[in-house]
């Protein structure tokens, strides 16, 4: 905060702080510096997604989508990004694309936890269970402990069975 205050021009400053709010939840108080870092340097993508996920965290899909859009376009085989760009879009209703990145992030990665999860709970939604099962299941592979991943899946088979 001391340098950002006497140097507000370096843009590795404000994505420090930005980062450091972030990690300890304090996503609200990310958001301005990791702004004034990605516009310092728009190139700097690890800031895009960072000020992508605070802005999700602080409930501003719209923007969190505008950057992790940039960042899955200009850094396509980053899976994370693909899932965090396809978790946005599930939640604004843009379920298509969502879809479109999940299976991108599961192609780089196809035991991805939550790509497998989430693209298998959309598939259950869409009464696709046969589809999502073994997504599911490799979910509940990846992670046995997640209640989560078990109940998404016992659901999908209860779909699937007349």
């Amino acid at each position: 905060e001391k340098v950002i205050a006497s140097e507000p021009d370096i843009p590795l400053a404000q994505l420090q702080l930005g980062i450091a709010r972030a990690r300890t939840k304090q996503h609200a108080r990310a958001i301005a510096p990791l702004t004034s870092a990605v516009s310092l340097d728009p190139n700097q993508l690890f800031g895009q997604y960072e000020l992508g996920i605070a802005l999700y965290e602080t409930g501003d899909l719209q923007g969190a989508a505008q950057h992790l859009a940039i960042v899955a376009a200009k850094m396509p085989g980053w899976a994370d990004a693909r899932y965090s760009l396809g978790s946005v879009y599930a939640r604004i209703d843009r379920v298509a694309e969502a879809t479109t990145e999940l299976r991108a992030a599961l192609a780089l990665e196809p035991r991805h936890f939550r790509a497998n999860l989430l693209l298998g709970r959309i598939l259950t939604l869409q009464n696709r269970a046969d589809a999502a099962i073994p997504l599911l299941r490799t979910a509940v592979e990846v992670d046995p402990k997640s209640t989560e991943a078990k109940a998404f899946l016992e659901e999908a088979i209860r779909k699937k069975t007349p």
